[in-house]
């Protein structure tokens, strides 16, 4: 993958777990901060927009919405 397609794909890994939920920023947001992460409303649509956040961000959006982050072997 090229770093163009990687950060497409990153873009989209948040955003396709919200639309599982049915969530929006608003609600994230929320929830985030319940769980001690404090984000504002725009810090984090500009974080996901982007696509350039960091492991800790989605580690904090994984935990603030209730999933794990698992590695896996890719198959070949």
């Amino acid at each position: 993958m090229t770093r163009d397609e990687i950060t497409k794909h990153v873009k989209q890994v948040i955003k396709m777990e919200m639309l599982k939920k049915d969530m929006n920023f608003v609600e994230l947001q929320k929830l985030m901060e319940e769980k001690g992460y404090n984000y504002s409303l725009e810090a984090i649509r500009q974080k996901v927009g982007r696509g350039t956040y960091d492991a800790r961000f989605l580690y904090e959006f994984a935990e603030g919405m209730g999933l794990d982050i698992v590695f896996l072997e890719k198959a070949e």
